[in-house]
């Protein structure tokens, strides 16, 4: 059976992606579907790689160095910290030889995949197999062409919407919102890390709710790397009329010692007319966050939670009653979670470049979305 949850995760991201041949992107998405066994390989689930990229030097700005078993013996894979550094990745390996040439064929897909397929993997009709996945390709990235923001699960009890910010994206800042800020050990970006984890999320969200018989809507502020105004962030609350929002995003400092989550709620001093309520879920995301980093790393260190006026900004305009279309009626809680420091190399590697990080962050995740479903249900 297909992992149709990580399929659709990378349909998504590729849909919002730009590269400079669009057109290849149904037969290249055909292409890593086969690659993976519709996203099933442990290669894949484990490590991104949905193309069963072999490791280069040349490939270090997009990968980390992993050994791996595959059909042909153990041999040295690419691993890839998100879905979106494979995208790059998968495209910087094509540009170099022995695929010198192939942008000369790119304007047909299928010269492209002719081309291409029999250097790829010389074994016989290859071409014509990832030929044959194309229209369903197409098809799954023409289902988030519009820039879907929204899923929900199957379940008789409605428990209401929560939005899902992954931090920041783009390469501009835009009304108080930066492109970026903390990069980890191996080089990976802080918005990078956002995003993944918050589809991770949304993902665990509906499939736990759906489980339980409970509808739950999960919303994200953005599925692509762009940038939003913080306000306009704020907005998804207000637009879709939700009961929660979670900001993510993780931290760096200069010393690379430094470790540990800490999580922020708005305080009365900026206005904040439901603080019980507010400090409360931002309590519980940050207790749950904290349980699932020490199902693998016992260690963790917790940092607490915290009011907004002691954050670097001293308020955290994300999370103001007004930008969150809070009224008397209708009361949206917030949080916002620095998950943890990505400049530590211990953490860089338990949750981004070592071999178990991508099952770490579904342990992790997997405590959130307990502690949000029950919240919702609760509320």
């Amino acid at each position: 059976m297909p992992d149709t949850m990580l399929m659709n995760r990378v349909a998504e991201l590729y849909a919002g992606e730009a590269i400079r041949h669009p057109q290849l992107k149904a037969i290249t998405l055909a292409q890593w579907m086969l690659e993976s066994g519709r996203m099933t390989s442990e290669l894949a689930r484990q490590h991104y790689n949905f193309g069963g990229l072999k490791y280069r030097p040349e490939m270090a700005p997009y990968a980390t160095r992993v050994m791996y078993n595959a059909h042909d013996g153990l041999d040295a894979y690419c691993k890839f910290a998100t879905p979106e550094n494979f995208i790059s990745g998968y495209w910087a390996f094509i540009a170099r030889a022995p695929y010198s040439g192939w942008e000369m064929r790119a304007d047909s897909a299928e010269e492209y995949m002719r081309f291409i397929g029999g250097i790829y993997t010389p074994s016989a009709g290859y071409a014509d197999k990832v030929l044959a996945l194309e229209a369903e390709a197409a098809a799954l990235l023409a289902k988030f062409a519009s820039g879907k923001v929204k899923a929900s699960s199957s379940g008789t009890t409605d428990i209401g919407t929560i939005v899902l910010d992954p931090g920041h994206g783009g390469t501009q800042k835009v009304e108080g919102s930066s492109p970026n800020n903390a990069t980890s050990v191996s080089g990976v970006k802080e918005k990078k890390l956002a995003l993944d984890f918050c589809m991770i999320l949304r993902d665990l969200l509906i499939q736990k709710a759906g489980a339980a018989n409970l509808k739950i809507n999960v919303v994200l502020t953005r599925t692509a790397d762009v940038n939003l105004g913080l306000k306009a962030r704020a907005g998804f609350a207000k637009t879709h009329k939700a009961k929660a929002l979670l900001c993510l995003h993780f931290n760096g400092d200069g010393r690379p010692e430094t470790s540990g989550a800490e999580t922020y709620h708005a305080d009365a001093a900026h206005g904040n007319q439901n603080l019980t309520e507010d400090k409360a879920f931002a309590g519980a995301v940050h207790a749950a966050w904290v349980k699932g980093m020490r199902r693998f790393h016992p260690q963790a260190k917790d940092r607490g939670l915290k009011p907004e006026s002691v954050s670097g900004p001293g308020g955290l305009t994300i999370l103001t009653d007004a930008n969150l279309g809070n009224t008397a009626a209708r009361r949206c809680v917030g949080a916002y979670v620095e998950g943890e420091f990505i400049t530590n190399p211990t953490i860089d590697n338990l949750l981004i470049s070592g071999p178990d990080a991508v099952p770490n962050r579904h342990l992790l995740l997997g405590s959130v979305a307990d502690a949000l479903i029950a919240h919702m249900r609760a509320s």
